[in-house]
């Protein structure tokens, strides 16, 4: 019953699917071309002919071969609808899919998102210290993100550095609530009483020693969880994006 209303209420909001298209004038004899009106429907020409085709639902015509699906993306990756063009699709919606394509924020989380692949949703989290932002679709520094909770970690201490007791050299630097792991450079250790890097030999218990080597971090720490100053915000679908059970070990929100 589902698929019968949704194949109604597809033709009575949209031109009528795979037949011939008269008001549309092929301007090659072959290609794929966008929809005046709707960004979920373009025309295919074969021979000089249109056919009116439709994108899956909640995904917009991008060209041919290219986007995530059957010459289609999301409406974030082609900048449509525009003001000028629309959805012609009404909304699929099944459990926390708004759309049977994209992606969504969670309802409970500002770390987590939905990804929605044909209705079936699939929990996914920001790396490190990011939020979802849900206007990018991607995930953000928290700055960017208005409305969200603030992370335990900074609970007590929103804007400011917080030392972590099992590491002389990383440190937690909070911002408006939101924490991100830094670094002292080579030489230095972080010293709680000052809450800034010093010299190791000044800082109690992070001296170095003259006869061993100097204290090295856990592989985990200074590779996966170690962040640099500054660097770009890291969106979803780019390289880099780690798994749950690769995250800081923080509390969860």
């Amino acid at each position: 019953m589902e698929i019968i209303q949704a194949g109604l209420l597809l033709v009575l909001s949209g031109p009528c699917l795979g037949q011939l298209s008269r008001d549309f004038s092929c301007p090659q004899d072959y290609g794929l071309f966008p929809h005046g009106e709707y960004c979920d429907y373009y025309y295919e020409c074969i021979d000089g002919v249109a056919t009116t085709r439709l994108c899956p639902n909640g995904l917009v015509f991008s060209g041919r071969r290219r986007g995530v699906l059957k010459n289609c993306d999301y409406p974030i990756n082609v900048g449509c609808p525009d003001g000028n063009r629309v959805m012609g699709q009404s909304p699929i919606s099944r459990g926390h899919c708004k759309w049977l394509w994209g992606r969504f924020s969670h309802n409970t989380s500002c770390t987590r998102f939905w990804e929605c692949w044909n209705g079936t949703a699939t929990s996914h989290r920001c790396p490190f210290s990011l939020l979802y932002n849900n206007e990018l679709e991607a995930c953000d520094w928290p700055s960017n993100v208005e409305g969200c909770q603030k992370h335990p970690i900074c609970r007590k201490v929103p804007d400011g550095r917080i030392p972590i007791s099992s590491s002389c050299f990383i440190y937690w630097y909070c911002n408006k609530g939101y924490p991100q792991l830094q670094r002292c450079p080579a030489g230095l250790a972080f010293y709680s009483e000052t809450l800034s890097c010093e010299l190791a030999q000044n800082v109690p218990g992070c001296e170095p020693s003259t006869t061993t080597p100097a204290p090295q971090e856990d592989e985990n720490i200074r590779g996966l969880n170690y962040i640099q100053p500054d660097p770009q915000p890291q969106s979803y679908h780019q390289p880099g994006l780690v798994s749950i059970d690769e995250q800081p070990n923080t509390e969860d929100f």
